[in-house]
């Protein structure tokens, strides 16, 4: 098996899949907006609808948990990162299809990309300790999430011209072949033949609640994954607040205008993920912390300091360099103490909790659009619930490891 060979194209693949995750959404968006901009939905409404489409790429990590794990383990991870792939171009398609039969099928089909991205989450993690040392977890953890971001960030941004220049039937003709290059790129990777054959699928799903019970009784692995759960919360709270923040307190006209807000903070996502790549070694994470206190510091004087565009910039990079810091050393460090055989279940029950919090985020969100609370007062309690979580909590935690 060529690891190296394997590892690159695990990239590749991955950052044109995480593109098309996060276009699709920009392209519902611009969908929205222009609703809007025709009085054909309120503010309210453009709101529920954004919790609505990101609840559609969570909900399936959650529901099911108990299987996801299971095929992650039963088949070779680059047999279940094809399947994965394959589920969200046919998601897609099905999107495609309902905009030229004129039937609303966007929920629908993002809810199936987001199956495909659930499927294809445990075996993209669960892969790198296949093809790097312990030593190396960190460092590798670091190029994935880099590359990630960077393609979030180009989905994003990608997805707000798509629907800007091209509309959105042609958009999803695009993303479906974005999803077919993912797999072709997939299937030229090598097989690991590590897999766990002998396991029945009713087994494991019954058996999750032992390994929901494991983690938990596994400080090594459930305080760095609840880490990372504060951080996909949190960051969840913020992109979804972003699009009304950047649309009535920004004052920004255009999907890819709003869209390109998320450049800066992507941009401080790489960079942190770059510098926790050469500054820690994996376990080490007593320090997180310190950034996970510095993202929301960071988020209560950006909310305080907005009408100066080139300072609102460098608050958003800035943020994504405390979330790189933070995050990365904790992934490592739960893919270093995980069970190679087993190491599927682990991250789907890490997906399980992260992607739980991030519809507890959107059900927050809703909540406060209901009730009608600015986006000023959103950022100021997401700041606000980082800064006491990782004081009076994290630190404490961290140190027991």
């Amino acid at each position: 098996m060529n690891k190296k060979k394997t590892f690159n194209l695990l990239l590749v693949a991955q950052s044109l899949s995480a593109f098309g995750d996060n276009a699709i959404y920009s392209v519902i968006m611009g969908i929205l907006l222009v609703l809007v901009k025709s009085n054909q939905m309120t503010l309210l409404e453009f709101g529920v609808a954004s919790a609505l489409y990101a609840n559609c790429l969570f909900l399936p990590y959650v529901l099911f948990a108990p299987g996801l794990g299971w095929i992650s383990d039963h088949f070779t991870k680059r047999q279940v990162l094809i399947m994965a792939n394959l589920v969200k171009a046919v998601g897609c398609f099905v999107g495609l299809a309902g905009l030229v039969t004129g039937h609303n099928l966007l929920v629908i089909s993002y809810l199936i990309v987001g199956l495909g991205a659930a499927i294809y989450s445990p075996a993209k993690y669960g892969i790198i300790p296949e093809l790097k040392t312990e030593q190396e977890l960190v460092k590798a953890n670091a190029a994935v999430e880099m590359t990630t971001i960077f393609s979030i960030l180009i989905g994003i941004i990608g997805g707000g011209l798509l629907i800007d220049n091209l509309g959105a039937k042609a958009s999803y003709i695009v993303l479906c072949l974005v999803y077919l290059g993912a797999i072709l790129f997939n299937a030229f990777m090598d097989e690991s033949n590590i897999c766990h054959k002998d396991e029945k699928l009713i087994t494991a799903v019954k058996d999750f609640q032992g390994s929901l019970k494991d983690v938990f009784a596994n400080k090594y692995l459930l305080i760095p994954m609840l880490g990372t759960t504060i951080f996909w919360f949190s960051a969840s709270f913020v992109k979804l607040n972003l699009q009304t923040w950047g649309q009535y307190v920004v004052k920004l006209e255009t999907a890819t205008a709003i869209a390109l807000l998320a450049l800066w903070l992507s941009i401080g996502i790489i960079i942190g993920s770059f510098l926790a790549g050469k500054k820690f070694k994996t376990g080490q994470v007593t320090q997180s912390w310190i950034f996970g206190l510095g993202m929301g510091l960071t988020v209560l004087v950006m909310v305080l300091r907005y009408s100066n565009y080139y300072l609102m910039m460098a608050e958003l990079v800035i943020l994504g360099i405390f979330g790189g810091l933070f995050m990365i050393p904790l992934n490592a460090a739960i893919q270093a103490k995980a069970d190679l055989r087993n190491i599927g279940k682990v991250i789907a029950i890490q997906n399980f909790l992260e992607n739980g919090a991030m519809l507890m985020s959107a059900g927050f969100f809703w909540y406060f659009n209901k009730i009608s609370l600015s986006s000023i007062i959103t950022f100021i309690s997401i700041g606000g619930f980082l800064c006491l979580i990782n004081v009076l909590w994290l630190r404490k935690s961290l140190k027991k490891l």
